[in-house]
């Protein structure tokens, strides 16, 4: 049986000799201690380069039920993305109409609200008939979402889906990590409430079914991350939500501590109108729908072949 404090290497002598571990080691290496805690069957780690002490009181919370028989496992995946900054996928929290164009859906309801190092978006939706079977677009999907970050890259995302009747309760989170100055690593899970009378299989059925559609949803946000350049002053409209805020906010994390202002953390909250949006949309969709249905009912050309 091999030792676990010594590794078998070949000396010069022909021999084999036993090399402890430690001694492998170089003089000069360093290793640096990090505060963890297990939260909701995920190893946190606190890092600060300011080198302060972990702050407990900010962790995420709790998830009621998560790591029983009520919720499915995690489902977890990775995708690098290697030429965005994280803030761009931050700013996803104000982006009110990505979720029509991107995911095709009506966002009914949108509202966010900033306070500390939370930034929060509530947003309900339906989806758009002409988008049917795309995932967010099914018409018959209706959506009410809480999501919350927890400081500049870690959030936990409250769904709620009605799809003809059948209630569901998901909870997405997502992670990303820094690779680069413009280059991240997003890590996303999720689990699902298992339905009462189903059995393990169909609730773990129903979780990966979830899991392959909303990590489409992250997917299609990617494609756009990958193809934009950075704007640090945009020219913005009022249903492009509170932009400046969310950096403002954002930007607490950025300095030292000594350095964050009251303005990075005071509450803030900003609902946007989805109103007149929808009401073009509405029409957009309508022309789509009309299209398709005259393509549709157009003759097939008969193809002449040579005998």
């Amino acid at each position: 049986m091999a030792c676990p404090f010594h590794d078998w290497r070949w000396g010069g002598d022909g021999k084999c000799k036993a090399i402890p571990y430690a001694r492998r080691v170089p003089l000069r290496a360093r290793t640096q201690r990090y505060e963890s805690v297990i939260r909701n069957g995920m190893l946190m780690i606190w890092h600060d380069a300011e080198g302060s002490p972990a702050d407990h009181d900010i962790l995420p919370p709790e998830l009621e039920g998560i790591g029983t028989d009520r919720y499915t496992d995690w489902t977890r995946k990775v995708i690098d993305v290697p030429n965005a900054h994280c803030r761009e996928i931050v700013d996803n929290v104000v982006d009110m109409a990505h979720f029509f164009y991107i995911h095709f859906a009506f966002p009914t309801n949108f509202r966010n609200v900033f306070e500390g190092h939370m930034a929060t978006q509530f947003m309900e939706s339906t989806g758009r008939p002409d988008m049917a079977g795309e995932g967010y677009g099914d018409e018959d999907l209706i959506l009410k979402s809480e999501a919350t970050y927890y400081g500049p890259s870690f959030m936990i995302n409250w769904l709620e889906t009605d799809y003809k009747g059948f209630l569901t309760k998901v909870i997405p989170v997502n992670c990303h990590i820094p690779t680069g100055p413009n280059s991240f690593k997003l890590q996303y899970g999720l689990c699902v409430e298992k339905p009462e009378g189903l059995d393990d299989k169909t609730a773990r059925y129903i979780g990966t079914k979830y899991s392959d559609m909303f990590g489409d949803g992250f997917l299609q946000d990617v494609h756009i991350w990958l193809n934009k350049a950075p704007v640090q002053n945009p020219l913005l409209c009022e249903e492009d939500g509170p932009v400046y805020q969310l950096r403002r906010w954002y930007e607490q994390f950025y300095v030292d501590a000594a350095d964050v202002t009251e303005e990075m953390t005071e509450r803030f909250e900003f609902e946007v109108d989805t109103t007149k949006a929808n009401e073009f949309w509405r029409a957009e969709v309508e022309e789509n729908l009309a299209r398709k249905a005259g393509e549709d009912s157009s003759p097939v050309e008969p193809v002449e072949t040579k005998s």
